[in-house]
């Protein structure tokens, strides 16, 4: 069974880890999601007091590491040496990816290849400042890195997970429980295409 890493922080964006958290966990078959967080309790940016299920660490062991994002508690994150130094990540044996603000985490750990990642649009300029190239697709992947912008690509993010570690078809299998009733056929282009155009040529 993979493991599956969400990692979280202080004045986290809600919906950012919880729409992850919701659609991974509701397969408990073919792997295990967990929040992982520097405290045992952390507080969202609307106030959610939400328990951990273990330290940041763990997340140097897990098959898959995702980043949150947070307006406010990404750069209290950044600025966090014990957050910053818990992480041990590799990219060739595992899948990392972060949704919106989490790339600035990524690139403070040096695991942005070519120094470039999609982020949130209002974030782009900051995102520039510190020294990474803004791509303005809502997703795009470097051999097992990935960056997604803007909440609702959290849905690509999760899928390109999903069809790494199990093929296209569990991919869709897994995101469409969350689609709108109805349009199940135009969300899946939307989202196998934004998949797609995302993948650099290197791989992912």
């Amino acid at each position: 069974m993979k493991t599956i890493t969400l990692v979280a922080f202080d004045n986290f964006t809600d919906i950012d880890l919880f729409l992850m958290w919701d659609i991974l966990g509701r397969n408990r078959h073919d792997w295990r999601v967990r929040i992982v967080g520097k405290q045992g309790q952390l507080r969202s940016a609307h106030g959610l007091l939400v328990d951990t299920h273990g330290a940041l660490a763990e997340a140097n062991q897990a098959d898959v590491v995702l980043f949150a994002s947070g307006k406010e508690g990404v750069p209290a994150a950044l600025a966090d040496s014990d957050f910053i130094g818990a992480f041990q990540l590799d990219p060739t044996r595992q899948l990392i990816g972060s949704i919106c603000g989490g790339a600035f985490i990524l690139a403070q750990l040096g695991l942005l290849p070519g120094r470039r990642a999609t982020t949130h649009p209002d974030a782009r300029n900051a995102l520039r400042a510190a020294g990474v190239e803004p791509d303005e697709r809502p997703f795009m992947s470097v051999g097992n890195v990935a960056t997604a912008g803007g909440c609702l690509a959290a849905l690509y993010l999760v899928g390109w997970v999903v069809e790494r570690l199990f093929g296209a078809g569990k991919s869709l299998e897994t995101l469409r429980p969350v689609l709108p009733a109805g349009q199940y056929e135009l969300y899946e282009k939307i989202i196998v295409s934004s998949i797609r155009q995302g993948r650099e040529e290197t791989g992912g």
